[in-house]
């Protein structure tokens, strides 16, 4: 799919959610959900190599400091510094510092860093998924995903989002944080 015909489809998405009577934005939500999946592949630490687990203490130190002004909680938990390593390998090395720190800020709003939950109570039926709380109204097929367990992997769910930033931008969460 070329770029300016995804830039197209996810426009269209958006206009659709904004106009037409009815329709939510991806973001509205009538009552927080309950609904979680098990958990994906590389989501726990004991799933990753010796290196990556080794790195994962300061790389939940590096996200604490992040979102510290947000964060409810003493630390992370070992799924969420899963979750916060995969974000940074993802965005940093692409897009940048600024970048890594705006998508971790994104995810902790979103799902607190949590991959398998997905947002069941959009009131247009649609359905948000995993960190980056991805809806499959049309932007998980914009970023060429479709929904399911496989986009609950934090890797996967990190690298739709980006693909997302790269080509259309922070629009879709409300700008860069």
């Amino acid at each position: 799919m070329s770029p300016k015909f995804g830039s197209l489809i996810l426009l269209f998405a958006l206009v659709i959610g904004t106009l037409v009577p009815g329709a939510a934005s991806a973001g509205t939500v009538t009552a927080p959900s309950k609904l979680t999946f098990p958990l994906q592949p590389r989501s726990l630490p004991h799933q990753l190599n010796a290196n990556v687990q080794n790195r994962l203490p300061k790389v939940s130190a590096q996200a604490v400091r992040i979102i510290g002004d947000k964060i409810d909680q003493s630390g992370l938990t070992e799924i969420q510094a899963v979750s916060a390593f995969h974000i940074r390998k993802v965005f940093k090395s692409r897009l940048g510092r600024d970048a890594f720190r705006s998508a971790l800020r994104i995810a902790w709003r979103e799902s607190r860093l949590l991959p398998n939950i997905v947002n069941d109570k959009n009131k247009n039926k649609t359905m948000d998924w995993g960190l980056f709380q991805l809806n499959d109204g049309g932007t998980l097929q914009y970023a060429g995903k479709e929904p399911g367990e496989k986009i609950l992997q934090p890797r996967r769910n990190a690298k739709a989002a980006r693909f997302i930033v790269e080509n259309a931008g922070w629009g879709s969460w409300g700008g860069m944080l």
